[in-house]
């Protein structure tokens, strides 16, 4: 093999290992973001549950504290209600329901997430009414719902109405009412609404990225050996 084309072929295979150095590192980094995130989550369910006061240092106290179990007592506003779409549940795809709480008159409604619940054959849903007059909702306090990769164009959001995902600055807008930047997953306890109150783990998918990244190490170390053997082997002949 001529001299140049040895040394691309080195050059192309560094080049190859350090992707896939890098790709493997960052599957590690996001199964230690999920580590850290059960982690904190643990802790949130092992801390004294926190009483949201009707102002609004204690609902800034609660956003500069997440995760954190809470109790919050309100008025839900159901003509607030959005339907995050496409969240599966097991193998099941269905609905998760976010309704806000109001607190009292000029503070930020606490946003709910009341539960799951599937999407029927005709893929209408028949939402629940959350209950009338003051409520007592505890559950845990984080910083949005899941989020979904969105592709193509934003369709026009309404509220109520079906989004892809919770954007506290284009609800805000829609909604024309102030929200707390954190949601609120509903307890399990009292689910006598119908709705699924299954809370997907932080840590659920570590070891897929520990996989993946032993997949992506395994591959740098397959691209050095190859190339260095056919290296050695090429330059012996030269």
């Amino acid at each position: 093999m001529p001299r140049s084309k040895l040394i691309f072929a080195w050059v192309a295979a560094a080049v190859s290992i350090a992707a896939a150095i890098s790709l493997g590192n960052w599957q590690t980094r996001r199964g230690d973001e999920k580590v850290a995130l059960q982690a904190q989550a643990d802790a949130a369910e092992r801390a004294a549950l926190l009483q949201i006061e009707a102002t609004r240092e204690s609902i800034e106290t609660v956003a500069r504290s997440l995760p954190r179990r809470v109790r919050v007592t309100g008025v839900f506003d159901p003509t607030g209600t959005v339907l995050l779409d496409n969240r599966m549940l097991g193998a099941v795809v269905g609905y998760q329901i976010i309704t806000p709480l109001l607190l009292g008159d000029g503070l930020p409604a606490v946003l709910i997430d009341r539960g799951w619940k599937a999407r029927g054959a005709d893929q209408r849903l028949d939402t629940p009414t959350p209950p009338a007059g003051p409520v007592t909702v505890e559950g845990l306090a984080v910083p949005r719902p899941s989020t979904l990769l969105e592709l193509g164009s934003t369709p026009k959001l309404n509220v109520p109405g079906i989004w892809q995902n919770l954007d506290y600055e284009a609800y805000e807008k829609v909604a024309k009412r102030s929200v707390a930047r954190f949601v609120v997953r509903q307890a399990a306890a009292g689910a006598a609404d119908g709705l699924r109150r299954e809370w997907p783990a932080p840590s659920s998918g570590v070891d897929k990225h520990r996989g993946y990244a032993f997949q992506w190490y395994a591959l740098a170390a397959l691209i050095l050996a190859l190339a260095g053997y056919f290296g050695w082997k090429s330059w012996r002949q030269r």
